[in-house]
């Protein structure tokens, strides 16, 4: 109850979040300005990218030895994107992955030190890339290096046993990092797992079809924006070097920063400051609402039970949804959380309620007046 409550609560903040965080002015502008195939386009590519995340959320989670199906990792992240607004809201992938396995929420969160490294070397390949397609200066192959230097310290740091168990003590003698440490001995086990090669490997490769994704999201984005346009080696440049600005800048969420390191670099290379201000904060209001809808949808849909409640039998259930969907007093919203909730148990109505019908009659004969009389008749003649 405490944990459905704590989660509904993040949900609720996520709304706050959303209206503090959107321009709904920019967002509405920017798809009016759009056609009707830009339009569709944008969309296809949000929501594939957001199943080529879950997908790797999912090969993490199975390669760290969790035992877990695809399909319930990539639901696990797709439903915690409705806390994708708030700060560390990530973290409900985590809980949500729990809810198909034997698994400890803690050792499900070893998933997010594969992903970084994934992202890391993924998200600076493509720096690479976009900096010598682009010919820009080579001194800003700095950046790229540094998030590779980066990663290297995280994998050895997840491999050595040594460094780990350092790490843990340095974070435990102070009280705002030791009440984040997840359990020790299942996270570290699994995040080391996740340090092979051929693991890396294939996570950067997700890493990098996502990041290609999102640069094609910022180009069709800003040539519907801008008379200049931008070319795609300009789009891989302009979102890879964002993106690694704020990895480097340990603010949650990345809220301010990525704004302004979208901005910075869609200003360097020729889109007026006021233009790149408004993309960049229409690309993060387009992306927040999309990514909440759907993991409300995938909540609402997947994972009833944490938002309204268990149910305690399939029996009791298909009667007491009869019963509430009956009821002329409840409102549109009251029928779907009904329907929400004993989902998958009406077919099981039919079959109970023709047994129950016949115990019934049963019952009813049994205690019927014509039926004692039989029964006396039956007694005196066999005296």
């Amino acid at each position: 109850m405490v944990k459905r409550a704590i989660i509904l609560v993040l949900i609720a903040a996520t709304g706050v979040a959303l209206y503090r965080f959107t321009d709904l002015e920019s967002l509405s502008s920017a798809i009016l300005s759009m056609s009707g195939t830009a339009l569709l386009l944008l969309l296809f590519l949000l929501f594939a990218n957001s199943i080529i995340q879950g997908g790797r959320w999912a090969f993490l989670l199975r390669a760290s030895g969790l035992k877990i199906r695809y399909r319930d990792g990539i639901t696990s992240f797709l439903g915690s994107q409705a806390a994708t607004a708030i700060p560390g809201g990530s973290l409900l992938s985590a809980r949500l992955a729990r809810e198909h396995g034997n698994m400890r929420t803690s050792e499900a969160v070893s998933g997010f030190v594969g992903q970084a490294v994934g992202d890391l070397w993924g998200v600076s390949a493509l720096a690479v890339a976009g900096i010598l397609l682009t010919e820009q200066r080579h001194i800003q192959l700095f950046i790229p290096g540094i998030a590779l230097i980066a990663s290297a310290v995280l994998i050895a740091v997840a491999r050595s046993a040594r460094l780990r168990n350092w790490t843990f003590s340095v974070a435990r003698r102070w009280r705002i990092t030791r009440r984040f440490l997840p359990d020790q001995e299942g996270f570290l086990t699994r995040s080391a797992a996740l340090m092979r090669p051929k693991t890396l490997l294939i996570t950067t490769c997700f890493s990098i079809v996502s990041t290609a994704m999102a640069a094609l999201t910022l180009l069709i984005i800003v040539r519907t924006l801008t008379v200049r346009g931008m070319s795609i080696d300009e789009s891989i440049y302009t979102h890879s070097l964002s993106i690694l600005t704020r990895m480097a800048v340990p603010i949650p969420g990345g809220y301010g920063v990525s704004d302004i390191s979208l901005t910075g670099m869609l200003n360097y290379i020729g889109i007026g400051l006021a233009r790149a201000a408004f993309i960049a904060i229409a690309i993060r209001s387009i992306g927040l609402i999309f990514r909440t809808c759907l993991g409300l949808l995938v909540l609402i849909v997947r994972y009833p039970a944490i938002l309204v409640g268990p149910v305690a039998s399939p029996q009791l259930a298909a009667v007491e949804a009869r019963q509430l969907a009956a009821r002329e007093e409840l409102s549109w919203f009251g029928r779907l959380v009904v329907a929400i909730r004993f989902r998958g148990h009406y077919d099981k109505l039919e079959s109970f309620n023709a047994q129950a019908h016949a115990h019934a009659t049963v019952q009813a004969s049994e205690h019927s007046p014509g039926h004692r009389d039989v029964s006396s008749s039956h007694i005196q003649s066999g005296d």
